[in-house]
């Protein structure tokens, strides 16, 4: 590329940005679509923006040919390209350079060396992605508080872990460009390991000092030096269109041609610091895994949820089946039931129960935490069961018939059922008819709960 004039030079590196802008900003359109879509109870989607992740996959690791697939692919063009995920797919990348791009300090083009520059180059993020390897097997999870994917699902849930992470993206791009994908992402760092081999890379091959490349999102040039760091570089092609030297290419990287040129003693230094950072990174998180939080909550889980520490180790605390739930009984858990437990999902029928005939959670779970049954099995498979408070129940406290709770009992041999005795009230012998749950068929969906006239409620479901 560096053969042909200055004309075609920019003309190729303009087409490669604007492609790469319209790819990321494809991608976050379709994010946002199948998000929306998953808001619609009649027709719920899986996103699988999630399904297909590496890091996501071991968390809950089965013979899915769609989801291994997708892996499959995203890592294949991971060994050609490079890092191009970061750049032009992922989600909150987009949202982030639309954050870069609104903030004015972001518009500069900086004069000195990034003063951040070893820290792009050793970023924080291989430490924490291998802090992350260990412990996501184990509860408490460590991937579930750092995977982007996750993070802008909470961002278009509205919910305030959402929120409060969007305030903080703000306030970080005050900082640095791109904060979170250079210092922080555990699965960028792990394309940025895999695009260290990949076959095709951009290149420094000569330099002017002109210093344009300090405006480089991801500080992955080094032009003092002329390397250019595969496992920082996202394929933005940014700022390359406008080296006045014609100065990048990209092709395939040989061995012989390796990117970064440096001496052999060099190379072997920056493996052993890599390896230092991914071994301690790993002691740390076997470490964390080794301690065991113990759940203090009896919480009501969504259908279908028999294992509770399986639920914890696999739920992503996505709020994607909070936003989802057409009744809005599923609920955010803080950390009164333990860390273990925190921002998991919960039931509470103070307004609405579980619909007989709903499965939008189990639909829209993207790691199965949630498992999607089928609708006879999901219609039997208990959630709680319910027991009747008689100091609050009508019939018992004031000898009124009500039943209400019998009425709208969704199974269809009822697991309420009235117990009839004779009773003298004020000189008059009357028939009352005493709720009675049959504990057997109560599959605890709390609609009876939703429904009680009586407040505080007269039956309740416990986990």
């Amino acid at each position: 590329m560096n053969n042909i004039n200055y004309g075609n030079y920019r003309k190729n590196f303009l087409v490669l940005k604007y492609l790469r802008l319209l790819s990321s900003f494809t991608f976050l359109a379709l994010f946002s679509y199948i998000f929306i879509r998953s808001l619609d109870p009649f027709s719920a989607v899986t996103n699988y923006f999630l399904r297909f992740d590496p890091l996501i996959f071991l968390t809950n690791p089965k013979l899915d040919l769609i989801a291994i697939g997708g892996i499959t692919i995203i890592l294949i063009l991971t060994l050609l390209f490079g890092r191009f995920f970061c750049g032009w797919v992922c989600p909150l990348g987009t949202l982030i350079e639309i954050i870069d791009f609104l903030n004015p300090f972001f518009r500069r083009r900086r004069k000195t060396r990034n003063p951040d520059f070893l820290l792009s180059r050793y970023p924080p993020s291989l430490f924490i992605l291998a802090v992350t390897l260990p412990a996501i097997f184990f509860a408490p999870p460590i991937l579930q508080f750092l995977h982007p994917n996750i993070w802008i699902i909470r961002i278009y849930s509205l919910s305030l872990p959402g929120i409060v992470f969007i305030l903080i993206l703000t306030a970080l791009s005050l900082i640095s460009r791109r904060f979170w994908c250079r210092y922080v992402c555990p699965l960028g760092a792990l394309y940025g390991l895999i695009s260290r081999f990949s076959l095709f890379s951009l290149k420094v091959d000569s330099c002017s000092f002109c210093r344009k490349c300090n405006s480089c999102p991801m500080a992955a040039v080094d032009y003092e030096k002329g390397n250019l760091y595969r496992n920082q570089c996202i394929l933005c092609f940014e700022y390359e269109y406008s080296c006045p030297n014609r100065g990048f290419g990209y092709s395939v990287v040989f061995p012989k041609t390796s990117i970064e040129t440096e001496d052999y003693s060099k190379s072997r230094r920056r493996f052993l610091k890599d390896a230092s950072i991914i071994a301690g990174g790993i002691a740390a998180g076997s470490l964390i895994s080794a301690f065991r939080f113990p759940s203090r909550n009896r919480l009501l889980r969504p259908p279908g949820v028999l294992n509770e520490t399986q639920f914890v180790e696999r739920c992503l605390r996505c709020f994607q089946c909070v936003r989802s739930c057409p009744n809005e009984i599923i609920k955010i858990t803080g950390l009164e039931a333990g860390f273990s437990a925190f921002l998991t999902p919960h039931l509470s029928f103070a307004m609405y129960g579980c619909d007989f005939y709903c499965q939008v959670c189990q639909t829209v779970c993207p790691n199965e935490a949630i498992p999607l049954q089928p609708l006879y099995l999901k219609q039997i498979t208990p959630i709680g069961k319910a027991k009747i408070d008689t100091t609050q129940c009508i019939v018992f406290k004031k000898d009124t018939n009500c039943l209400v709770c019998e009425e709208f009992c969704p199974v269809p041999d009822k697991a309420i059922v009235p117990i009839k005795r004779e009773k003298v009230v004020k000189g008059k012998k009357i028939t009352l008819r005493y709720p009675h749950v049959i504990s057997s068929r109560c599959i605890g969906c709390g609609i009876c709960e939703a429904n009680c006239p009586v407040e505080p409620t007269a039956i309740r479901v416990f986990a």
